[in-house]
């Protein structure tokens, strides 16, 4: 192992800053203006050391390359710039996870934190530049130690436990996928303090002990294998976890066309009640009061007054229920496919599940009331996706034949035993498998789900063009993926 890394080092250094500088590309090239969540007002910390921290993983590729035709001083030059760009990185990195640690009035003063270990660690390495006894090599590894120690580790711990932190917020918004990547990004970071402990041989400990020569002696393995492999992952889950500015972007659009659609129907609804039913409740008030002025002097006329009202309050009464109802219908589309693709849609957009939507053939109108309880297999079949199967893919079809028609719901899920899990069901468990079986024979239609332990699931409702009232609903297990 040892021989393959020095045959294949430039190509382990070159991967190890790509994945950082990568990092750090993606990070700040990402659009997080609307995000509500801490991580979003503290990613250009995360987007520096990423950029920052890949150069200086460059640096041991180039500047050997340099020395080859350079004078010994260029070379030192280009060398303390490389230990410049390491412990600006660990800076911005230690920073990054004080930031996401620091929201709390408590805590305010942990801020300060990186920049007094930055004083220390440059007080430490002017001293002993001072004190002229080292070489400039030994000289730029202790600059190295001392930035791993006091910038290095703790800040790559920082940044695990504010991830960690930032995993059980996004959590809160019921995005667990996301969570995920943070929560593993935050694991990633620990390993790499871990590694970060790693350091050059030196003189005093744990440098003594602790140290490249040890590593390779013990296991055979550089720390550079181990950085590498920790900053591709931490590539990888941050990247993943950025999806969710995307999610917020969504539902921030969606709470948009939401509000503009209540304030349209604030307006509309203001129109409508002042043009008919608040002149009509006018009108009524305006002859109860003719009617009261009358009842001394003509009875009889304010008695017809007063009938006249109770007809025109009937009216009223009436119009109010018509225009309650047009409201509601109003919410509903009217086309149970259209209600299917958009139900697809919000599945897909609270999840961040994979779901796609297909239709296939001619469509035809359904009996009375079959599309409604079509919608509520399909919610139920979703519902029970998103809870139980842990999916990272659904695929809804819908296919329209000349004898029937036919949807499909499948997932890549771990599936169940479905002949099992209903034979030892408690009273009152499971009900919402036992809703779709009794509105799959409410319109006559034939529901079957097949479903295999680590196979997936497939529900499948089978409608025949002109069905009523026929009761054929069969259930069977197995693969289906």
């Amino acid at each position: 192992m040892v021989e393959f890394f020095q045959t294949n080092r430039d190509i382990v250094f070159f991967v190890y800053g790509l994945a950082f500088f990568v990092l750090g590309l993606a990070v700040a090239l990402q659009s997080r203006r609307h995000s509500r969540i801490a991580l979003a007002r503290h990613l250009w910390l995360l987007a520096t050391f990423g950029i920052v921290h890949g150069v200086y993983e460059w640096g041991a590729v180039f500047i050997p390359i340099q020395q080859t035709y350079s004078d010994l001083a260029a070379v030192n030059i280009l060398y303390l710039i490389r230990l410049a760009l390491e412990t600006v990185s660990f800076f911005a990195l230690f920073q990054f996870g004080v930031e996401l640690l620091a929201e709390g009035p408590r805590a305010r003063y942990l801020r300060f934190l990186p920049i007094v270990l930055l004083g220390l660690w440059g007080a430490a390495i002017s001293i002993i530049w001072a004190m002229g006894d080292l070489p400039f090599a030994a000289w730029r590894d202790i600059g190295d130690i001392f930035a791993r120690y006091l910038l290095g580790m703790p800040g790559a711990s920082f940044a695990a436990v504010g991830l960690g932190h930032q995993a059980r917020q996004v959590n809160r918004m019921d995005l667990p996928r996301i969570a995920r990547y943070f929560r593993g990004a935050a694991w990633v970071f620990a390993a790499y303090a871990l590694s970060s402990a790693v350091v050059p041989r030196a003189d005093f400990f744990p440098a003594s002990a602790l140290n490249y020569d040890f590593l390779l002696q013990t296991i055979g393995v550089p720390a550079a294998i181990f950085r590498a492999a920790c900053g591709t992952l931490i590539a990888y889950l941050i990247i993943r976890g950025m999806e969710i500015f995307d999610v917020e972007t969504d539902r921030l659009l969606e709470e948009a066309a939401q509000a503009r659609a209540v304030a349209e129907d604030r307006e509309r609804i203001g129109r409508e009640l002042h043009d008919s039913i608040i002149q009509s409740l006018y009108a009524a008030g305006l002859t109860l009061e003719d009617a009261a002025l009358t009842i001394d002097e003509d009875a009889a006329r304010a008695k017809v007054r007063v009938n006249e009202v109770i007809h025109a309050l009937d009216r009223t009464i009436r119009d109010i229920r018509t225009y309650i109802l047009d409201l509601r219908h109003a919410r509903e589309s009217g086309d149970w496919e259209t209600d299917l693709e958009e139900l697809i849609r919000a599945f897909r957009l609270q999840t961040l599940i994979d779901a796609d939507f297909l239709v296939e053939g001619d469509a035809f109108p359904l009996a009375n009331g079959a599309g409604k309880q079509i919608l509520t297999i399909a919610r139920e079949a979703l519902t029970n996706v998103a809870k139980h199967a842990r999916a990272t893919r659904v695929r809804a079809r819908l296919v329209y034949q000349s004898a029937h028609i036919e949807l499909e719901i499948s997932d890549n899920g771990i599936g169940f035993a479905w002949e099992e899990i209903l034979s030892v069901a408690e009273p009152g468990e499971h009900q919402g498998l036992r809703n779709m079986q009794e509105r799959a024979e409410l319109i006559g239609a034939r529901l079957s789900i097949e479903s295999a332990p680590q196979r997936g699931t497939t529900v499948r409702l089978i409608l025949r063009n002109g069905t009523h009232g026929s009761r054929n609903t069969s259930c069977r297990s197995e693969s289906s993926w």
